[in-house]
């Protein structure tokens, strides 16, 4: 019986890790996605594009940070802080950490496509 436990509970922690996992790499998705979305939307309309880094580009809870080009660490987004998409096709090259409960996600945009070049996932369970 203590046995059969014991493998529940392993199992149960497995099954808690791969869903967190999965809600890192769906939010990781949903800010690729945006960020792609909005430099096709500035280029499109000729226009420049803004999204706010103090809290709500992740959308789903957590603590945005970001390192911008010459920034050795990841700092917290001050409030008001933008990530500009110009109509000229190109966006800020930037690198964004999100820490929620799940884990920490780390991306690192392509300037000339808004791609995410570099992604890292830290699982917490």
């Amino acid at each position: 019986m203590g046995l059969c436990m014991l493998l529940l509970g392993v199992a149960t922690l497995s099954f808690t890790g791969l869903q967190d996992e999965a809600r890192l790499k769906r939010t990781a998705s949903e800010i690729e996605g945006t960020a792609r979305h909005s430099l096709q939307q500035a280029v499109m309309e000729q226009r420049l594009i803004t999204l706010a880094l103090d809290g709500s580009l992740g959308g789903h809870g957590g603590q945005v940070q970001v390192k911008r080009v010459g920034e050795k660490v990841f700092r917290k987004a001050d409030k008001g802080e933008i990530w500009e998409f110009s109509p000229s096709g190109i966006c800020e090259p930037i690198e964004v950490r999100i820490t929620n409960p799940g884990g920490i996600i780390e991306l690192a945009f392509d300037p000339l496509t808004a791609c995410a070049t570099r992604k890292s996932f830290i699982v917490n369970s």
